[in-house]
């Protein structure tokens, strides 16, 4: 019986590890430590005493402890210290580089590709690394344009007459 216990305990502390430690072998150590464990129960000769019916309510019961350990575990685990530092709670919607995409509005530049309907544009102060996509599906490269709406940080572009 102790071996029981022991494979199921350290089949959820694998399990909940799994967090911490991604890569599926804590993960897949710790359900085949609970499968042996719930094997175990229908096997053991400590057991023989129970019957089939006893034997089906320890396996019952492990299945059902190491679900609700987990799950408790997910709930809660970003208010753990070491769950803290791993669970990303800063959301970037609306900034663009850290600055709010809606500053962006009016800029001009020219397309330095084809946009059809995104590309990649020339216009200063905007990041490289943002999606540029044009207004009506398509803008020659060369073009002069203009920003005219964010989305996100989804920048959309509309051709203009030549800056100079």
């Amino acid at each position: 019986m102790t071996l029981i216990i022991i494979l199921a305990l350290a089949g959820i502390v694998l399990i909940c590890l799994e967090l911490i430690l991604p890569g599926m072998i804590l993960g897949l150590a710790g359900i085949i430590a609970l499968v042996s464990a719930i094997m175990l129960s229908f096997s053991s000769q400590e057991l023989e005493s129970f019957g089939l019916s006893g034997r089906a309510l320890v396996a019952a019961s492990i299945l059902f402890a190491s679900m609700l350990i987990i799950g408790i575990w997910l709930k809660y685990f970003d208010r753990v210290p070491i769950g803290r530092g791993l669970v990303l709670t800063q959301q970037n919607k609306d900034q663009i580089a850290g600055h709010e995409a809606s500053q962006y509005l009016g800029l001009q530049g020219s397309a330095l590709t084809d946009l059809r309907p995104s590309g990649k544009v020339e216009i200063k102060g905007l990041p490289k690394t943002c999606d540029i996509v044009a207004e009506t599906g398509f803008i020659e490269s060369g073009s002069d344009i203009e920003v005219i709406k964010t989305d996100g940080r989804r920048i959309i572009v509309r051709k203009i007459a030549s800056l100079s």
